[in-house]
């Protein structure tokens, strides 16, 4: 996926750079990259994410009835599937013999803002509110693995040659396809009048998940806890 070939979409990830770029700074991503990543700090990570992904793919399948075009709710539905895929691969290679995770503050703050975008928001806000987990990992998972170098003996190959060969950019593509043509037009909000400002609201909400992209990540470096 390359942002600067789309509308709402290119103008969003612009909008959402400076925090792109402090995702890369961000010294989960340099050590996951050159294999120094402590790997409780990694599985951590895991299980946090294996939490997300779960409600991740009921969230897609509940998305899914929000769109009249058959081909939007298609979409949806495919991805709800794939994130099934994606989660029993993770728990196969990485996560079988671990202990069940519990779901951090920040997780918890990621998957109740999912589901209340995809279920309370206009369906164009709703698109745009779940485009930065394709589209930043896509792009972040692509900045790791080709600045990763000689991967041979880094612990977290598999994870970077997944995140970073290119797996998700059709399926990028195909939502930022689809919001740019929300965006382009007006979307009736819960039965009311047009919303003139729906492109705006696309674009707070895809800069609000770009941070929380961040949060996660920050939060499995810091192996975050319930603080009571």
């Amino acid at each position: 996926m390359d942002p600067v070939c789309s509308s709402w979409s290119r103008l969003a990830w612009k909008a959402s750079s400076e925090v792109y770029g402090k995702i890369l700074e961000h010294p989960f991503i340099k050590e996951l990259s050159a294999g120094t990543l402590p790997r409780e700090k990694f599985m951590y990570y895991l299980g946090q994410d294996a939490l997300y992904l779960k409600e991740f793919g009921q969230a897609m399948a509940a998305a899914a009835s929000r769109f009249t075009d058959p081909r939007d709710r298609e979409m949806f539905m495919r991805f709800s599937a794939e994130n099934l895929d994606s989660e029993k691969a993770l728990h196969d290679f990485w996560l079988k013999d671990a202990a069940p995770a519990s779901a951090s503050p920040t997780c918890l703050l990621c998957s109740s803002r999912l589901w209340r975008q995809v279920t309370c928001e206009p369906p164009a806000v709703a698109a745009a509110s779940v485009l930065p987990c394709f589209m930043v990992y896509e792009m972040a998972g692509r900045h790791i693995y080709e600045n990763a170098g000689d991967m041979s003996g880094n612990p977290y190959r598999k994870w970077i040659e997944l995140y970073g060969g290119g797996s998700f950019g059709d399926s990028t593509e195909k939502l930022a396809a689809l919001c740019d043509r929300l965006a382009s037009g007006p979307v009736p909000v819960h039965g009311s009048a047009p919303d003139t400002d729906i492109t705006g609201r696309m674009t707070e909400a895809f800069v609000t998940g770009v941070r929380l992209e961040w949060m996660f990540w920050d939060g499995a470096y810091r192996m975050e806890q319930w603080k009571i």
